[in-house]
């Protein structure tokens, strides 16, 4: 198969997966029960875990909770009503890999969560919407979610965002959540990329668990997560990694 066949096939398992298990996060549920659920599924549809092994890391997805961010090792803990929960899946397929990422709430939440949510998740829908390919620069897709997220009064995180995606999970170039010194590099028809706001209530401080994975806000402030694969078609990006259809 070609690569975006690959990717494509990929990105809807990937998709397929989120929605699953989005289904699945309520109250005394864990982050390895999800786990041992998205391997299953990884197998029965004939993909492979992206995360699995990469670096170290010990699991198929990653799982993090309310002040963590992202990078987080599924654990014993059980849901909460009102907890904040954040899947990262990726998968791939005949060597061709694509990731997504999604927060929910446990139950119905607050206003306050609510609002986190709604929020990150618009700005990843919002530039998505508006990527000219052979105009916008990485540079530009940074500022629009710094804007974005900035003027509804939350903060985005700069230590970590999207990336090229192909044939190694994290490829160049980086995909910023904030406006860079530089333009960066222009969005380019053919390109596969991956736009991941990551956007945190009252700072954007974060650091890491000892178990060197884990990013967790450093003043235990809450933290929403959104992500899709995207191909720059001539008109515009397209998502792969749908798990809102």
């Amino acid at each position: 198969m070609e690569k975006f066949a690959c990717i494509k096939k990929a990105g809807q398992v990937v998709s397929n997966i989120l929605k699953r298990l989005k289904q699945e996060i309520k109250v005394g549920v864990s982050g390895q029960d999800l786990d041992k659920l998205a391997r299953q599924l990884m197998e029965e549809q004939e993909v492979r875990s992206s995360s699995l092994g990469y670096k170290g890391f010990s699991a198929s997805i990653c799982v993090a909770l309310n002040h963590e961010l992202t990078h987080g090792i599924p654990d014993e803990r059980v849901f909460k009503d009102g907890d904040l929960v954040s899947i990262d899946v990726a998968c791939h397929y005949q060597g061709y890999h694509a990731d997504a990422a999604l927060t929910t709430i446990v139950g119905s939440g607050d206003e306050m969560k609510r609002n986190l949510l709604n929020v990150t998740k618009n700005s990843l829908y919002y530039v998505i919407e508006n990527i000219q390919p052979g105009v916008t620069t990485t540079q530009d897709i940074g500022a629009m979610i710094e804007k974005y997220v900035r003027t509804r009064g939350y903060y985005p995180i700069k230590e970590y965002g999207g990336h090229g995606i192909g044939e190694s999970l994290h490829q160049e170039p980086f995909i910023p959540n904030y406006k860079t010194p530089d333009k960066g590099e222009i969005i380019k028809e053919g390109m596969f990329i991956c736009i991941e706001p990551l956007v945190q209530i009252g700072d954007a401080k974060v650091e890491v668990s000892s178990n060197k994975w884990t990013v967790f806000s450093k003043n235990g402030h809450l933290n929403a997560h959104f992500e899709h694969t995207v191909y720059i078609s001539k008109e515009g990006a397209k998502i792969i990694t749908n798990y809102d259809e």
